[in-house]
């Protein structure tokens, strides 16, 4: 396993840098562009007063809201202090001995069941870093979960509905859970067409992670929510954690949240544009750009392993991708941010990339001729990588 390195920490980096938080640029953790709605502002404000009791250890008008708007019962909802402690209760709940991980992957899934002592199974994703189409056949016996992340952390490609369908088929039929992260999905424009949500009840072994986080821009608020159609499931993870880990100010935020569908409609109109814009920015420049779908960009610059460094001298932070099981040091992750931000970004990733010569025309078409560590081949055609899976061909 891997170190634990999360994106997002402008305190620390702050604090290396010698700034303020406030001059740092983060490219590194992935929120909404639009910032905290003032709905949610207003109603964590008016919250302050209610904040003299303990919070509903139930989450009782927060599950209900959530059930309006996913479709399901207020007894298929766990609320939990952000998806970090969900996954860790999860772990410690359901306690899965042997977990199946496709990778690369977000690392806390890892970081959260090993620490309840389970044992990961990696399945490396194929060269164009999609789930291989026999991925069904490591779904054994002797595997109690197994963890998908759709759209994928952190490449942002998504995962056809139907290879997710055929994997939460084959798992209750070996007796084994599926963990379905759609906390990004929201985000996407496509996401009707790929939530499993509409099967909860038809695969009571399936659980969806979701967090109101990445949409409503609220990471230090700490929010998420788990769905599952087995209430004795439900049960377990609530009974893992402490009886109030969602706060008062936070449940009145969910609330409001969800009573407002027009903010969300505008964060996934502003990432599609700005995500569109920053694609044809970035296919300009000397790197592997892969199609993702999500808020946030996945690339690759071959044997430069600096890139976050060179960025920070200019107030920007980006995330390196090196601690994620089967990527090396030179595969980033970006955010979509604003338009004026992100404008001085890719101003400012151009320059960086120009600080040496690393770049030439003769290291780019003599790089990519074999497997570099990273689960998929890739050789250099014009400016970007020759693969399916990669934007710009």
């Amino acid at each position: 396993m891997k170190n634990s390195t999360h994106g997002g920490n402008i305190y620390k980096k702050a604090k290396e840098l010698g700034l303020r938080e406030d001059q740092i640029l983060d490219y590194s953790a992935n929120i909404s562009p639009l910032g905290i709605p003032a709905h949610i502002k207003k109603a964590m404000v008016d919250a302050i007063e209610g904040s003299v009791n303990y919070p509903d250890p139930d989450c009782t008008a927060l599950r209900e809201a959530i059930g309006r708007q996913d479709g399901v019962e207020p007894g298929a909802v766990a609320c939990g202090n952000g998806g970090a402690d969900l996954l860790y209760r999860l772990a410690f709940g359901l306690k899965p001995e042997k977990v199946l991980l496709p990778v690369p992957a977000f690392v806390e899934y890892e970081e959260a069941m090993t620490a309840a002592g389970a044992q990961m199974v990696y399945e490396p994703l194929d060269e164009e870093m999609c789930l291989r189409p026999d991925v069904t056949e490591r779904i054994t016996g002797d595997i109690d979960l197994v963890i998908l992340c759709n759209p994928n952390n952190p490449t942002g490609l998504l995962t056809d509905r139907r290879q997710v369908l055929d994997i939460l088929q084959k798992a209750q039929e070996m007796h084994c859970r599926v963990l379905v992260d759609e906390c990004f999905l929201e985000i996407c424009e496509e996401e009707a067409d790929y939530t499993v949500k509409p099967y909860l009840k038809d695969y009571p072994n399936l659980m969806i992670l979701k967090s109101f986080t990445k949409l409503y821009a609220i990471p230090g608020v700490r929010l998420g929510y788990l769905l599952c159609g087995d209430p004795a499931v439900i049960a377990r993870i609530n009974r893992a954690g402490q009886a109030w880990s969602v706060s008062h100010i936070a449940q009145c935020a969910g609330v409001a949240a969800l009573e407002h569908p027009e903010y969300r409609a505008a964060v996934v109109r502003t990432v599609k544009e700005e995500r569109d814009f920053m694609k044809k920015e970035l296919r300009q420049l000397p790197l592997c750009l892969f199609d993702g779908r999500a808020n946030y960009l996945f690339f690759r610059t071959p044997g430069v392993t600096d890139l976050d460094r060179r960025l920070e001298a200019r107030g920007i932070m980006i995330r390196n991708c090196g601690n994620y099981e089967n990527l090396s040091g030179d595969y980033w992750r970006i955010a979509v941010r604003d338009h004026k931000e992100n404008v001085r970004l890719l101003g400012e990733l151009r320059r960086a990339l120009e600080e040496d010569n690393t770049f030439t025309r003769e290291g780019r078409d003599g790089y990519g001729k074999g497997n570099h560590g990273a689960g998929y081949h890739v050789e250099f055609g014009k400016d970007i990588c020759d693969s399916g899976a990669v934007s710009g061909l």
